[in-house]
């Protein structure tokens, strides 16, 4: 319901390290969304060229960042009433200028009337991140380095949450690969999601935090009946699919049950993936347990003033006092605002009447939405999950031998048992990452593990890698078109290896086995009509 009343609007830029103030009587449009995880808004206002000159015209149209500063409040109140006001602090996005002059005046004449200024403007979060696509690697690293690294010093963030204090071997970012669409922030989003914690906004204190959980501020604000118009009580669709968690491992094939009492057989939600430590399959249980959460009920209030006390999202809320009946369903109930929305347009048809005024009367529409104080659903922004896994090249790691032989070696972690190969990525200051010691493409009956200072392509994911594939060929091993040869070269060094091979020979089919030791050579060659056996020693030169 849209009502008319008077806002205090006070609205401060400031660019390039100066501050621009706008009374209130000069704004003419304002919207604002408050949600848990953030906020946007619109803000019109008008700038009078009638008589001085609009200083804000030039910074405004420049491409330096803007800040925003916006304290809203009631300005017509008794002077007993208790009341507070809303202070947002962000970034500006988007300008539009539309510009009024005088008509019926001769061309040699410049007068400039006013320009109306339109602005839209969301938290520092959501303006800076959602342009930052960067792709990186750490090694033994947590989660807090890795978002930590990310932050500007228009981004206030506070942690709170044990996920983001484990270290990893492996954590990367996508964000820069062709086949991604997902920003930092909705990579931070979706983290949240995927991994169970909370991500929540202070207006008040221009402050994010990462969480493990929700908090309820500690005073409770009473909604004042008489500036409610109405509320509705909302029932999300209730979760019937049974969550289950799938381990395609085939030594431990297992599939293992997240409970729901409202399940509706046979609908179901599956979660698969290979888990060949215990350990991961029973953490990711644990974590779908935590995941899974029945929504609560829900308020939507609308307002049929604007309230004195201005409830944010976070802060708690019940319908007590005189005016709630006893019988109503919310009444006794502990509430925390989700979401704040506000819509006011002034009424005033007159664009340049009082403009230095710190109010003025607006036609506004003024919503919140309510969730239970015991709700653990946690609402996010819509995001898109970032893709896994992009691929880099990587040198394999090899201590084994001398630094020209080409060894292999792998390596056991001490708390999994796990074997791994270490690879560097040159990209990244040749950070060394694991990656699991398996056939990978090869059948199991070759033995043939990844040697040292091998080319490989590596696929990082989450916080893992993998090798998947060679991309050159060992010193030595290539053959000439002309033989259309196949060599398989094993061993060390050139002075230290056994070589098969296959080529043709006048067209012919040749095969020999070499092995060499220092001076010493063996040789077994089979070619059309004899087979040669021999060995020889080389003799030392001088």
């Amino acid at each position: 319901m849209k009502f008319v009343d008077d806002l205090s609007i006070a609205l401060t830029l400031n660019i390039n390290g100066k501050a621009f103030t706008v009374p209130g009587g000069s704004v003419k449009l304002l919207e604002l969304d408050l949600h848990s995880w953030g906020f946007s808004g619109q803000i019109g206002f008008v700038i009078s060229s009638e008589h001085s000159q609009d200083t804000l015209l030039t910074p405004i149209t420049a491409n330096d960042l803007i800040e925003i500063t916006l304290v809203i409040g009631v300005y017509i109140k008794s002077s007993d009433a208790k009341s507070n006001t809303l202070k947002l602090s962000g970034l500006v996005t988007t300008r539009q200028i539309s510009e009024q002059t005088l008509s019926n005046v001769l061309p040699t004449q410049d007068l400039m009337l006013y320009r109306y200024y339109s602005l839209t403007f969301a938290d520092p979060a959501a303006v800076l991140w959602k342009q930052h696509y960067p792709c990186d690697l750490y090694t033994d690293a947590t989660l807090q380095t890795l978002i930590s690294a990310h932050v500007s010093t228009k981004i206030n963030i506070k942690y709170d949450w044990d996920v983001l204090e484990t270290e990893h071997a492996v954590l990367s970012l996508p964000l820069g690969a062709s086949d991604n669409t997902a920003s930092f922030y909705d990579y931070l989003i979706w983290l949240v999601d995927s991994q169970n914690g909370v991500f929540t906004y202070s207006a008040s204190a221009n402050t994010y935090t990462l969480s493990a959980s929700k908090t309820s501020s500690s005073k409770t604000q009473a909604l004042d009946s008489l500036e409610v118009l109405g509320y509705r009580v909302e029932l999300p669709q209730v979760a019937r699919f049974q969550p289950n968690v799938l381990n395609a491992y085939a030594e431990d094939a297992q599939s293992s049950s997240v409970e729901n009492k409202q399940t509706a057989k046979p609908m179901r939600h599956d979660f698969i993936a290979r888990y060949p430590i215990a350990a991961d399959m029973q953490a990711r249980v644990t974590l779908e347990t935590a995941r899974f959460k029945q929504r609560l009920h829900e308020v939507h209030v609308e307002y049929k003033k604007f309230p004195l006390m201005i409830s944010l999202p976070g802060e708690s809320v019940k319908f007590e006092g005189s005016g709630w009946s006893s019988s109503l369903y919310v009444k006794g109930k502990s509430y925390r605002v989700r979401d704040w929305s506000l819509r006011a347009y002034s009424i005033d048809e007159n664009m340049t009447a009082e403009l230095d005024m710190p109010y003025s009367r607006y036609e506004m529409e003024h919503e919140i939405k309510l969730e239970c104080g015991s709700e653990l659903w946690v609402d996010l922004p819509k995001y898109a999950a970032p893709v896994y896994p992009f691929f880099v090249e990587g040198k394999v790691v090899s201590e084994q031998g001398e630094d020209e032989e080409t060894t292999y070696e792998f390596y056991q972690d001490e708390d999994t048992s796990e074997t791994y190969y270490q690879v560097s990525i040159p990209l990244w200051e040749s950070k060394k990452v694991r990656a699991a010691f398996e056939p990978n493409l090869l059948s199991g009956q070759f033995y043939f593990p990844y040697y040292k200072n091998a080319r490989v392509l590596i696929g990082l994911g989450f916080d893992s890698a993998h090798i998947a594939g060679f991309l050159d060929w060992s010193s030595g091993t290539a053959q000439t078109m002309d033989s259309q040869g196949n060599q398989l070269v094993m061993g060390k060094s050139t002075t230290n290896q056994t070589i098969l091979k296959h080529s043709y020979v006048d067209s012919k089919p040749e095969l020999q086995i070499q092995r060499t030791m220092d001076k010493d050579k063996e040789l077994i060659k089979f070619s059309e009509g004899y087979i040669l056996l021999r060995t020889q020693q080389e003799e030392e030169e001088g």
